[in-house]
């Protein structure tokens, strides 16, 4: 019997990589979002991403374009209509779609901290209010396992107010709205909590996944050189939706062991952007630690992985 998971959000960029990942890996995806089917898989798909010629790339570009006008245009002539699939909706309706499933992968909502026109009451609806929905949902079809799509940007990582040590471990300070956090980053942080108290009891277990720069190649410190592969994402994945069984909650980052030194000297960079922090780093280590993960989910990130060409999505 194939084994199933439900991505709420995965017709989106990154929906679509894990999508083929899981798929590879014997596992049955069932998509939960408003606009899905294999026309949008393939207006939204980044052909050549990991394109690394110039021709190709601009190739690749081009392409995009065509892709970001079409869909909008086949929407208004209703060539492509959007589903029922709503994160806000009854919750019995969602408990209906995710029976049977072994997992489900949340990463529907608000994107990123400067998503245009996104309000704070945005935020707060999709990324927090949508997530205790979809969470609870889950735990009524009595799914096993809940995998919540977090974000390094709990720790502020571009602009960090306390490192207590180098790598950054789970456990690092997290900032409030009031020290400069973003709506985004805060209420990733709080639904993490939420989630901590609603899973000392009850069958299913959760796993938020701290992404950062997720299938892209960090060449700039603005978030501390971190990336993550387009392999390290399927593999951190894999791992999430089958936890140990006495997990109960976790939340773990999810990044690349290890950072290209043809970029940066991390060692150098260290001592010249924190030269007063604790540093257990060895050589050009991610400054984001993935030991946890590696200790209880059993990661085992992988270098010279594959990347997105970055204008390919924003």
């Amino acid at each position: 019997m194939s084994r199933t998971v439900t991505i709420t959000g995965g017709s989106g960029f990154l929906g679509q990589l894990l999508r083929r990942g899981l798929v590879a890996e014997g596992w049955q995806v069932d998509v939960y979002d408003r606009f899905r089917g294999p026309l949008i898989d393939l207006l939204r798909r980044r052909h050549m991403a990991s394109a690394t010629s110039p021709y190709a790339r601009r190739a690749a570009r081009a392409i995009r374009t065509v892709q970001t006008r079409t869909e909008p245009a086949l929407v208004r002539a209703r060539v492509i209509r959007a589903r029922e699939d709503d994160i806000l909706a009854p919750r019995e309706l969602l408990t209906a779609r995710f029976v049977g499933s072994e997992a489900v992968i949340h990463m529907a909502g608000i994107p990123h901290p400067y998503a245009p026109g996104a309000s704070q009451e945005d935020f707060v609806r999709l990324n927090y209010e949508a997530s205790v929905n979809v969470f609870e949902a889950a735990r009524e079809a009595r799914v096993p396992t809940f995998v919540f799509v977090s974000s390094a940007q709990v720790y502020g990582i571009s602009s960090p107010v306390r490192l207590e040590q180098l790598p950054v471990l789970e456990s690092n300070y997290l900032p409030l709205p009031a020290e400069g956090q973003s709506t985004y980053g805060f209420l990733k942080a709080a639904f993490e909590r939420y989630l901590a108290g609603a899973c000392v009891s009850g069958a299913t277990q959760a796993v938020a996944l701290r992404l950062e720069f997720p299938g892209f190649r960090s060449t700039e410190p603005w978030n501390l050189y971190v990336s993550t592969s387009v392999e390290n994402i399927v593999a951190g994945f894999s791992c999430a939706v089958q936890p140990p069984y006495d997990l109960g909650f976790g939340a773990f980052n999810l990044v690349d062991g290890e950072v290209d030194p043809t970029i940066v000297d991390i060692q150098a960079y260290i001592r010249e952007r924190w030269p007063y922090v604790p540093n257990h780093t060895t050589g050009n280590q991610s400054l984001l630690s993935t030991e946890k993960a590696q200790r209880l989910l059993g990661y085992r990130p992988v270098s010279n992985g594959r990347y997105v060409d970055a204008s390919l999505v924003w």
